[in-house]
């Protein structure tokens, strides 16, 4: 069976379109982003999770904190969380995840500041900012003190 090269030009044009509508090239598939990826971009119109480790059972919370990024070019959609018992025969403990849900709304950048707050550090945003101020942080992996994690958003 021959193909012809015109066939296969055709094909392989169309291919980035099938990805795309399937949402493997950044199409309005729903995608999530955990704490290594702190330069996300998006299109316009797509939904997107800020997904960060988390272990409620230990006092472990993540808040959005001020300032909030735009609302012209994201909208907060809530969070979630999804936590795991401990392990049968260990007891305090368990592990999870908690999830920032958005919305791309118009072309532009934000900024989206997490606070990270390990062994009940802190209990809201608001007395993580009275408190010892904490500092934004370049790793991935969060750390024993409470700390900003920040997410540049560019929608295109």
């Amino acid at each position: 069976m021959r193909i012809s090269t015109a066939r296969l030009l055709a094909a392989s044009a169309l291919l980035p379109l099938a990805l795309t509508g399937c949402g493997l090239l950044g199409g309005s598939g729903h995608h999530e982003y955990g704490v290594q990826e702190r330069s996300v971009k998006v299109r316009k119109g797509a939904k997107f999770t800020l997904s960060v480790p988390a272990s409620p059972a230990l006092g472990e919370h993540w808040y959005l904190a001020d300032p909030w990024p735009s609302g012209r070019v994201l909208r907060y959609n809530g969070k979630r969380e999804d936590s795991h018992a401990s392990p049968k025969g260990v007891t305090g403990g368990g592990e999870g995840v908690e999830y920032f849900d958005f919305t791309a709304r118009k072309k532009g950048s934000t900024t989206v500041k997490l606070l990270h707050c390990p062994m009940a550090r802190c209990s809201s945003a608001a007395q993580a900012k009275a408190s010892a101020s904490p500092v934004p942080t370049a790793t991935g992996t969060p750390g024993q003190d409470a700390e900003y994690f920040l997410y540049t958003i560019r929608v295109r």
